[in-house]
């Protein structure tokens, strides 16, 4: 069928029959639009959250340099899904996001002509970034800020001020920090700036709820540290226990708490100890003195002095003298040692073991089994030595046997996404879906309609003429009425042609 009759056919159908055509044109241009739409639609993913401003802006200024597509929804910036881990590659390579201010890559580019002030300047602005990005880190913070005021040096040391820093803390919602964290970023901030002392950082939250306290947190630190080591030591006792048992009655079938008691005073002490039994010579000291003969002596005066005179022997009685001393100290033996008794030594241990029992089926049933008490002696008696069980210390091991299995089937079962694998199967089937009913019910009718004929209204002009008026000598039996001709031209055509004869009476009746 060539174009210009196909225009002709259109021009030939009445007013109702066109503006039909007029409207599913326009609905399947709008059916294939929607599809088109819906095929290209892009499923957008998180690309980040929770970003600050700064962070947030330069994401946004890179994506729009890349070209890539993007939505904002509040602090939440979304990409196509097929793209998300691609993008959070491509902007990690270049730094982005810096995590909270800019750190010490302000200083990979060279600047000629910066001032010492400027430098000085920038210096503090990387150390807040980085201290920034360091705290941001916890699981417990969402975002931080830090502020650090390092005042100029001078010549004089009397009148030098030591540098301070204040920290802004806003916490995830439901988290809260201890003692012992905030010690530690009081302790980071006050490492992290040359001179800085521990009592001279602040920390607050958003609400300005002071967090850190004006004294040294010392005492906090060792505290924390503490609980740490004693929550180690508990869960090696209890990491070591539940392997054993659970290589003798089974993976899965053993629970195991361990609670310790560690005595962290550390003890100093001298002892000196005399033993009587042993006696040594400290020191010993002789004397002795003899002296046999008469005295010889002169007249006392300057004779007697003089030189080369000899003395004169004076007469008298003979005169002998002895003396003799001795001294001998003696000493006990003395021991001196000095004891230092570590930190952290285990005073007391406190064991409590639950142990599942057996199943067994009956008339298609699970029935517990508990153990025997000769299985439940053995577990204990194996516990005991494995922690080095003594009465003495105040030591304690529970072991109980508990049913696992009632517990383990009220646990509900793992909940499949079936929303989101709905909309990823109708992404797909909707389209096939317009696409059929649109060649079945406007594109295939549309095809018919063309194909099908239209009967032309004769003008009563064009009409035949009447048949004549029989004369008076043909009989009125052979003479047949105009009603009696249409009919039989009528069934001649239905039976020539019966298919455009139905056509033609569907059309009679659709208007």
């Amino acid at each position: 069928m060539a174009l210009i009759d196909i225009v002709e056919l259109i021009k030939a159908w009445p007013l109702k029959r066109k503006l039909s055509l007029v409207f599913v044109i326009l609905l399947s241009f709008a059916l294939m639009a929607g599809i088109m739409l819906w095929t290209d639609r892009v499923d957008y993913q998180v690309l980040y959250s929770n970003l600050s401003q700064e962070d947030a802006g330069q994401v946004i200024a890179k994506l729009k340099e890349m070209k890539v597509p993007y939505k904002v929804e509040g602090n939440v910036i979304y990409v196509p899904s097929n793209r998300v881990y691609e993008l959070r590659l491509e902007l990690a390579a270049q730094g982005i996001p810096t995590g909270g201010g800019v750190g010490f890559e302000i200083f990979d580019k060279t600047q000629i002509g910066v001032t010492e002030f400027v430098q000085r300047l920038n210096y503090v602005r990387a150390i807040q970034g980085e201290l920034t990005r360091t705290i941001r880190q916890l699981s417990e913070v969402d975002q931080a800020r830090v502020h650090i005021a390092i005042p100029e040096k001078t010549i004089f040391t009397e009148k030098e001020d030591k540098p301070t820093a204040s920290v802004v803390l806003k916490l995830k919602p439901g988290r809260v920090l201890n003692q012992g964290q905030i010690g530690g970023i009081v302790h980071l901030v006050s490492s992290s700036v040359e001179g800085m002392q521990p009592q001279n950082v602040t920390v607050i939250d958003n609400m300005g709820n002071l967090l850190s306290k004006p004294v040294d947190t010392t005492d906090e630190i060792v505290d924390s540290k503490k609980l740490e080591y004693q929550k180690l030591v508990d869960r090696d006792y209890e990491g070591r226990l539940q392997s054993m048992l659970e290589g003798i009655i089974g993976r899965g079938k053993a629970i195991v708490r361990v609670a310790t008691k560690i005595d962290f005073t550390r003890v100093e002490r001298t002892e000196e100890k005399f033993d009587p039994d042993t006696i040594a010579v400290r020191n010993e000291q002789r004397t002795q003195e003899k002296s046999v003969g008469a005295t010889q002596g002169g007249i006392p005066g300057v004779l007697s002095n003089q030189p080369g005179q000899q003395p004169a022997i004076t007469a008298g009685s003979p005169s002998t003298s002895q003396k003799q001393s001795e001294k001998i100290n003696y000493e006990v033996s003395r021991s001196v040692s000095k004891i230092i008794q570590p930190r952290g030594e285990v005073k007391s241990i406190s064991v409590a073991v639950l142990v599942d029992g057996t199943y067994k089926k009956e008339n298609g049933k699970k029935v517990y089994v508990p153990r025997t008490e000769d299985d439940m002696k053995k577990y204990k008696e194996i516990i005991m030595a494995a922690i080095g069980y003594n009465k003495e210390r105040g030591d304690q091991v529970i072991v109980e046997n508990v049913p696992f299995e009632v517990a383990i089937e009220e646990l509900p079962p793992e909940k499949i996404d079936f929303v989101r694998l709905a909309l990823s199967l109708l992404k797909y089937i909707i389209p096939l879906v317009v696409i059929v009913l649109l060649i079945l019910f406007v594109i295939k009718p549309i095809i018919e309609t063309l194909k099908a004929p239209v009967i032309k209204e004769v003008p009563e002009a064009a009409m035949p003429a009447a048949p004549p008026v029989p004369s008076a000598e043909i009989a009125p039996e052979e003479v047949m009425r105009p009603e009696e001709v249409m009919r039989e031209e009528i069934v001649e055509i239905v039976k020539k042609e019966p298919r455009r004869a139905a056509i033609i009476l569907k059309e009679w009746l659709s208007e």
